[in-house]
């Protein structure tokens, strides 16, 4: 019996087919395309939410098999759009891209393994943890994991001064999981009070997801948006980060842990100069690099539910 997503995919293939007709001049598709479009494939699914459209593919470690080949073999993906009742965008793959979504971020044989306790969680939230991406925030602030990774295995190890959890699931579009305070600089400067600030963005994903890069871009622009107005602290730069739950071989036994990954930080001077959005260029914030700068797989004991199994 075919899967829901896999339902979607003759509708994208009838989209990008009026795509390539001409009919979407920048690519965007809109609700009522999506609408117009599943009633005549006469495909068997809602039209109540066409916004996730999109969202319920591309988040899978599966997306690639649900993507439309002649999309792919034509060179194009489909991004998320948000807001006007912009569903997604056709858009054609970057330079070196060879197939619609890559999972870039991973963990590797050299990626650092670190037993992490979590008997600080009530018992009875670990019997109760879901698989979801809420429940993984709670537990990575919990755990002061995101702390753990900066404090341990970051380049701002050595330059830290304060690391502040802000709130969790960020109700912007697109959603941030959890947000955070980072305060660093040199040694010296340190001792003099000289430190900078720095908004982190997370992202927090289930086993089976994909972290989206073009999400975690997004994610950056609104935390400076959002942060352009503080002046005690100034926030001088955005930092993404992001958690994702793992399957991983430790000691040659297949595991489930926390993917952390960090990525470089973003300079507001930098992002107002080259990335900031720009109706004349849409393509300025989705070529702004992202570099993994550090990453770890933190294995919780005891076992909590929805994490370990």
């Amino acid at each position: 019996m075919p899967s829901v997503l896999s339902k979607k995919t003759p509708v994208i293939e009838y989209l990008f087919q009026e795509f390539q007709a001409g009919k979407y001049p920048d690519g965007t598709v809109y609700s009522d395309d999506v609408i117009n479009a599943i009633h005549a494939c006469k495909a068997k699914l809602g039209t109540g939410n066409p916004a996730n459209f999109l969202k319920d593919i591309i988040r899978k470690s599966t997306a690639n098999n649900n993507w439309p080949d002649i999309a792919a073999k034509a060179g194009f993906f489909g991004r998320q759009r948000y807001g006007d009742k912009r569903v997604f965008q056709f858009v054609p793959y970057a330079p070196g891209q060879t197939e619609p979504y890559p999972d870039y971020y991973l963990p590797t044989a050299s990626t650092p393994r670190y037993f992490l306790q979590s008997a600080t969680v009530p018992a009875v939230a670990r019997e109760l943890g879901r698989k979801e991406e809420s429940w993984l925030m709670q537990v990575a602030v919990s755990l002061r994991l995101i702390e753990s990774q900066l404090s341990l295995f970051s380049p701002l190890r050595g330059r830290l001064r304060d690391v502040t959890h802000l709130q969790m699931s960020m109700k912007t579009q697109p959603e941030i999981d959890g947000t955070f305070l980072v305060s660093h600089n040199s040694r010296r400067a340190l001792r003099v009070g000289m430190e900078t600030f720095a908004l982190i963005t997370c992202e927090a994903k289930g086993d089976g997801e994909r972290l989206l890069e073009d999400q975690i871009r997004e994610q950056v622009a609104v935390a400076f948006k959002t942060s352009e107005h503080l002046r005690e602290p100034r926030i001088d730069a955005v930092k993404p980060m992001a958690v994702q739950v793992r399957r991983v071989q430790v000691n040659g036994e297949e595991k489930r842990g926390i993917y952390a990954v960090e990525f470089q930080r973003i300079s507001r001077r930098r992002y107002e100069a080259c990335y900031r959005e720009d109706p004349l260029d849409p393509e300025r914030l989705y070529r702004m690099p992202l570099h993994a700068v550090s990453d770890a797989i933190y294995i919780l004991s005891p076992r909590v539910a929805g994490i370990n199994a």
